[in-house]
C-alpha cells in the first residue's frame, strides 16, 4: 500500500497505532487508507502498517477453518508485536478481529487483540469526546448513511456516536436510511446464482436511498457500498472520507474536478464499479 511510508518514520512522543487495513482498501481503495493514516497523524499518533494477511471472514463464511486459523494466528502476532491499540476502518475486519479470533483460536493472545481492536471510526469518537479533535471546516453535502449489519450486531450506540460526529461538522447533513441489509452478505452477492436473490433483498434499501436524493450515500462496509452503488447509481463512499475532508483546510483541496481527494458528487470513486460487480452474470446496474 501506498501508505507504508507513513509506517516507517521514526518518533519517540507519538502514540503507536497499527492499522489493519482489509482487503478492499489494498487492492481497491488506496485512497481510504490514506485518508486513515492522514486523520491518525492529525490526531498526534503515528500509524504504522505491520505485515497482514486478509481478516479470513471470507475463508471462514466458506467453511475453510483451517485458513481462517493460518491466517487468524499471523494476523494476532503480526498486530500485537506493533506493540500499540490496532485500527481497521472495515467493519467486518472488526468483528473478525475482535470477536471471530478469540472465538476459534481459543488462546490468550486473541483475546489480547480484542481489547486492543477499535472501529476507527468510533476511535474518532473518542477522540472528538474528549476534545482532542481539530476543528472541522465546513462540508456542503447532503448524506445518507447505511449501517452495515456488521456494524448493526454491535450495537445502535456506536451509530448513534458516529452520526453524532458527523453532523458536528458543520455544514454536513446526515440522515440514517435504515432499511436492512444492502443484500450482498459478503461473499454471498458476489456468486452469479445468489445474483438476483442478493439484489431482491437490497431492494427496500435502494428505494429508500433514491427516494432520499442524496448528494452522497457513506457506509463502512466496502462489499455495501459496492452494493449500494450498483443497486442504485448513487456516489457511495466510507464516512472516514468525509472526516478526512473536514479536517483539511480549504486550499488544501484541489479544484480540478477530476482529483480523487476532491469529494463532489460528480467525481466520488465508489469501490467497484458496475462493471467490476457484474462479474458476468449478465446484469447491468439499475
Amino acid at each position: 500500500m501506498a501508505i507504508s511510508g507513513s509506517a516507517n518514520r521514526s518518533a519517540t512522543t507519538e502514540k503507536v497505532v497499527a492499522y489493519f487495513a482489509g482487503c478492499t482498501t489494498n487492492y481497491n481503495e488506496p485512497e481510504l487508507g490514506e485518508a486513515v493514516v492522514e486523520i491518525l497523524e492529525k490526531l498526534g499518533m503515528r500509524p504504522v502498517y505491520p505485515e497482514q494477511r486478509c481478516c479470513a471472514i471470507p475463508q471462514l463464511t466458506a467453511g475453510d477453518v483451517s485458513g481462517f486459523r493460518k491466517n487468524a494466528e499471523f494476523n494476532t502476532r503480526s498486530l500485537l508485536a506493533s506493540g500499540g491499540d490496532v485500527v481497521t476502518a472495515c467493519t467486518s475486519c472488526v468483528v473478525a478481529l475482535k470477536h471471530d479470533y478469540p472465538k476459534w483460536l481459543r488462546a490468550p493472545e486473541a483475546t489480547a487483540l480484542t481489547e486492543r481492536t477499535h472501529d476507527v471510526m468510533e476511535y474518532l469518537v473518542r477522540h472528538w469526546v474528549g476534545g482532542a479533535m481539530p476543528p472541522f471546516e465546513p462540508v456542503e453535502l447532503s448524506l445518507a448513511y447505511h449501517a452495515p449489519c456488521h456494524l448493526v450486531v454491535l450495537g445502535d450506540d456506536l451509530i448513534d456516536r458516529r452520526l453524532a460526529l458527523l453532523r458536528s461538522i458543520p455544514g454536513l447533513s446526515v440522515t440514517r436510511v435504515d432499511r436492512g441489509c444492502c443484500g450482498m452478505g459478503g461473499t454471498f452477492g458476489m456468486k452469479c446464482h445468489n445474483y438476483q436473490m442478493s439484489m431482491e433483498i437490497g431492494e427496500a434499501l435502494f428505494a429508500a436511498l433514491k427516494e432520499h436524493k442524496p448528494d452522497m450515500v457513506i457506509s463502512e462496509c466496502p462489499t455495501c457500498r459496492s452494493q449500494i452503488a450498483h443497486g442504485t447509481g448513487l456516489p457511495v463512499i466510507d464516512p472516514v472520507m468525509i472526516i478526512r475532508r473536514a479536517l483539511r483546510p480549504a486550499n488544501r483541496e484541489s479544484k480540478s474536478p477530476g482529483t480523487r481527494n476532491n469529494l463532489t458528487t460528480n467525481n466520488v470513486t465508489t469501490a467497484v464499479d458496475a462493471h467490476e460487480h457484474d462479474m458476468g452474470c449478465g446484469q447491468s446496474p439499475r
